[in-house]
């Protein structure tokens, strides 16, 4: 398989972002960006910062396993925190459709995340190498409300019933480092939804 370009991950948001003038709607669509980008190479600590997110976020993710809710600024550090610690942070998306308004954004995709071969044994899955690392694929769909000043108010994630595994060879592997390597120089700032620019000092200590 020919290795995935990370720093093509999102283009359905570059295209939206190349479609609008709207200065709330680049925020959203740069604080998506952004904490993306933080997620997949484990710098997680950087998307619940206050300037990103609100003070009490809530999570549902919705599979076939049933719902499952994640509510408080603690809950979804740990959450986070788990990704980098299981190895599994690293994700990648194709066919790819967003659409953004004043409420926040609605995309879906299908998710590619690679996993430790012994992480998916954990979780039931029969697996040939416990060393290996697999991509797992899916189709999903994700509803993100954002507060006045584009600060994400939470996650609803639903994750479709076509999920498959397959074992990677090691040269398409993409890892953590590579994606700060790849991703961090180009990582947008977070902008004001009332200039579409970043924010300055002076507008986030009056904001």
């Amino acid at each position: 398989m020919t290795k995935f370009d990370v720093t093509k991950r999102l283009p359905e948001v570059d295209e939206a972002l190349a479609r609008t003038d709207n200065p709330r709607h680049i925020a959203i669509l740069k604080n998506y960006v952004r904490h993306a980008n933080l997620e997949v190479s484990g710098l997680w600590e950087g998307i619940v910062a206050p300037d990103m997110m609100v003070e009490h976020p809530v999570y549902v993710f919705h599979s076939h396993q049933g719902m499952r809710r994640i509510e408080g600024m603690a809950a979804v550090r740990a959450e986070y925190e788990s990704y980098e610690k299981l190895g599994n942070t690293v994700i990648y998306h194709t066919d790819g459709h967003i659409m953004v308004d004043d409420f926040g954004f609605m995309t879906e995709y299908v998710s590619h995340r690679f996993w430790p071969g012994s992480l998916l044994r954990t979780m039931g899955d029969d697996v040939d190498d416990a060393k290996a690392m697999y991509l797992v694929s899916m189709t999903q769909m994700m509803n993100w409300p954002y507060d006045e000043r584009a600060r994400v108010v939470g996650e609803r994630v639903y994750r479709g019933g076509d999920r498959k595994i397959r074992e990677c060879d090691p040269a398409e592997v993409i890892t953590m480092q590579e994606c700060r390597d790849k991703l961090l120089p180009t990582l947008p700032e977070v902008h004001s939804p009332f200039t579409g620019k970043p924010w300055t000092k002076q507008e986030l200590a009056t904001a």
